[in-house]
């Protein structure tokens, strides 16, 4: 367990085993990602009426999507013991990658989306003092 924690582990060419109950579970585990992504997709894409949670819902799934199929590709590499491809510093990179994509959508969804709802509710306060625009009426043509 102490080798778990050197850097020459993770740093090796030498791709993990993932034959035994550990790569079982994090087989599935990509499995899921990939079946969840695609199942939001489908579900945001059909249900979701605000603009807001539609593109909140796309881009977790997104990220689900793509995680799952680079876990799928990175086991598939050490299952087969390919040299670089499978090597067990992809792993880590893959959760560092997906941790600061998650950040990313959590400051969408704080940040990003607050501001421009205010910006909106703005907009359509400002818009209460112009003037609404005519609308013109055709001529009918005299005879």
């Amino acid at each position: 367990m102490m080798n778990f924690f050197q850097p020459s582990y993770w740093l090796t060419m030498q791709s993990p085993e993932v034959t035994g109950a550990l790569g079982t579970v994090v087989f599935i585990l990509f499995v899921l990602c990939l079946v969840l992504g695609i199942v939001g997709r489908i579900v945001t894409d059909r249900k979701e009426q605000d603009r807001f949670k539609r593109e909140i819902g796309g881009r977790i799934s997104t990220l689900l999507i793509s995680m799952g199929f680079l876990g799928l590709l990175l086991f598939f590499f050490s299952f087969e013991r390919v040299q670089f491809f499978g090597a067990r510093f992809w792993y880590p990179a893959w959760l560092i990658i997906a941790g600061v994509w998650a950040y990313h959508i959590v400051k969408y969804i704080r940040v990003e989306i607050p501001a421009v709802k205010e910006r909106m509710a703005s907009r359509i306060a400002a818009g209460a003092y112009l003037p609404k625009s005519k609308k013109r009426h055709k001529k009918k043509k005299r005879r």
